[in-house]
């Protein structure tokens, strides 16, 4: 921490930038659930899977930015896949299956993109509050531990699919 830092810490102007960073991280948050919810209309099985993929790489590399950390794009994809790997049970029943049903026509395109939004938003809701949590206690993206914040992850998922 520099001095400068130390001396906003506590200060009103301090308090100001944090909730202005905070009132950022939300909004690449929001967006990036929105465009999870679209990819999933992607008609292409397994093509809307990558398309939710870029959304939520997209989003943590925007949160890094906001939170002046440095995110290259093959450590964003190891840690993405290292976290949609913690939620496999409910990835392979929401996000797989779904993409799977998009081979059936036209009410399979429509079960499986309802399905895979509801995965996807919740799925990158849930990373986007770990990568916050995470940037705001000082962590980068060389220093994440997909194993350290399972439980945290499971949760934020659990908690964001109930409101879906």
């Amino acid at each position: 921490m520099t001095m400068d830092d130390t001396i906003l810490a506590g200060s009103p102007a301090g308090e100001q930038i944090k909730r202005d960073v905070h009132a950022e991280a939300a909004v690449v948050i929001s967006r990036s659930v929105a465009w999870s919810a679209a990819a999933a209309v992607v008609p292409v099985p397994y093509v809307d899977l990558l398309a939710l993929g870029a959304v939520q790489v997209k989003m943590v590399r925007d949160l890094a930015g906001v939170y002046g950390v440095d995110a290259s794009s093959e450590t964003l994809q190891a840690v993405i896949s290292a976290l949609l790997g913690t939620l496999a049970p409910a990835a392979i029943s929401g996000s797989l299956l779904g993409s799977a049903l998009k081979v059936v026509p036209v009410g399979g395109t429509i079960l499986g993109s309802v399905g895979l939004a509801a995965f996807g938003s919740a799925a990158t809701y849930a990373i986007g509050k770990i990568f916050v949590r995470h940037f705001e206690a000082g962590g980068t993206l060389k220093s994440f531990s997909a194993a350290a914040v399972e439980e945290d992850l499971k949760k934020e998922f659990s908690a964001a699919r109930a409101r879906a």
